[in-house]
C-alpha cells in the first residue's frame, strides 16, 4: 500500500509520550482512578518526581538518539544506549527488557540474550517505546521496522504486530493522515489475526490495561479514537487502572502525532523534566527521518 502525505509540523509524540508516561507512572498498579489531578504530580511505586517519568521514555530517548545518530535503525548502537540506561534506573525496567540486558551485561551477544525468554517477550516494553520509528519512517517502512526494532528485546509475534500498529498509526498522523485513516490502514496491513482483531473491536471488547503488548496497546488506541483532547485522551488511559504509565505514554504518542505539540496542555509540557530537549530531539527525529 501506497500513502502520500506531507510534512505538515513538527509532530507532539515524543513530548506527548513522556508526558503520558510521567502522568501516569504515580497511579501504577492502581484500579479504578476516580480522581487524576490537572496538574502532573509525583509518587506510586516508584516514588517519581513531578513531571519525571520512567523507562517508557527513557527507552525511547535511546531509540530516538539512534535514529538520529546512525540515520536508521541500529540493533548494536540501541542495545548498548539501552544497557547505560538500565545501569542507571534497573527500577524501571520491566521482566523481559531486563533479563534480556542482564544477558547482555554478562556477555551474550543481542541474538543470543532475546533467545529462550519466557512467553518469548510479548510483554508492553517494545510498544511503549517505539514512538521513533514511526516519526522517521514512512508508514509502510514503519510497521516493517517496528518488528525489527521490536525483536532486539521481545521477540514474540504479537508485540512486534502490535508494535508495528501503532507505529505505523503514529506515521500516518505525523503525516497529515486522520484517525480514521491511520486506524484502518494500520489494521489492514496488520498481519497477526489475532492483534487486528482485538485492537479493531475499540471499546466493544473489554479493556485490560496489563503488562502485555496487545491488551495495553488495546486500552491505549482506544482512549486516543474515542477522546477529542489530548487531555481526555491521557486521563482516560490513565482511569482504567494497572500499567497506566505504559497506556497512557502509547495513548501520548498518539495524541501527540495526530494534534502536534500545539494540542498538548502547555502545562503539562511546562512540568515534564527535560521538556525542552525531549522537543530538540523530536525535532532531530523529525528532520532526519523519511521525507
Amino acid at each position: 500500500m501506497i500513502f502520500i502525505f506531507q510534512f505538515t509540523r513538527i509532530p507532539g509524540s515524543l513530548i506527548g509520550s513522556a508526558i503520558g508516561d510521567a502522568m501516569g507512572a504515580p497511579f501504577e498498579g492502581s484500579q479504578n482512578i476516580h480522581q487524576i489531578p490537572q496538574r502532573m504530580t509525583g509518587g506510586g511505586p516508584f516514588s517519581t518526581r513531578r513531571g519525571e517519568y520512567t523507562d517508557d521514555t527513557l527507552q525511547m530517548i535511546a531509540l530516538a538518539e539512534t535514529l538520529v545518530t546512525c540515520h536508521r535503525f541500529s540493533a548494536i548502537d540501541f542495545i548498548s544506549r539501552l544497557v547505560r540506561i538500565y545501569d542507571l534506573h534497573p527500577e524501571f525496567f520491566g521482566p523481559t527488557s531486563r533479563e534480556v540486558l542482564e544477558r547482555v551485561k554478562g556477555g551474550a551477544s543481542p541474538d543470543n540474550a532475546v533467545s529462550g525468554i519466557a512467553g518469548s517477550g510479548r510483554t508492553n516494553g517494545a510498544v511503549m517505546r517505539g514512538a521513533p520509528i514511526g516519526i522517521f519512517y514512512r508508514p509502510d517502512h514503519a510497521r516493517i521496522m517496528s518488528r525489527i526494532a521490536a525483536a532486539t528485546t521481545h521477540t514474540h509475534p504479537v508485540a512486534g504486530a502490535t508494535s508495528g500498529v501503532v507505529n505505523q498509526m503514529i506515521s500516518i498522523l505525523c503525516r497529515g493522515g486522520s484517525k480514521e485513516e491511520a486506524f484502518f490502514s494500520a489494521l489492514n496491513c496488520c498481519e497477526n489475526t489475532e492483534v487486528r482483531n482485538r485492537i479493531a473491536l475499540l471499546s466493544a471488547a473489554p479493556l485490560n490495561p496489563s503488562l502485555d503488548a496487545l491488551e495495553a496497546a488495546h486500552v491505549a488506541i482506544t482512549c486516543f479514537m474515542e477522546e477529542e483532547t489530548f487531555t481526555g485522551m491521557i486521563q482516560t488511559a490513565i482511569s482504567h487502572g494497572g500499567d497506566t504509565d505504559t497506556t497512557a505514554a502509547i495513548c501520548g504518542a498518539l495524541g501527540g502525532a495526530f494534534l502536534g505539540v500545539g494540542g498538548i496542555p502547555r502545562e503539562w509540557i511546562v512540568d515534564l523534566e527535560s521538556g525542552p530537549a525531549l522537543l530538540e530531539l523530536e525535532e532531530a527525529v523529525w528532520s532526519a527521518g523519511e521525507k
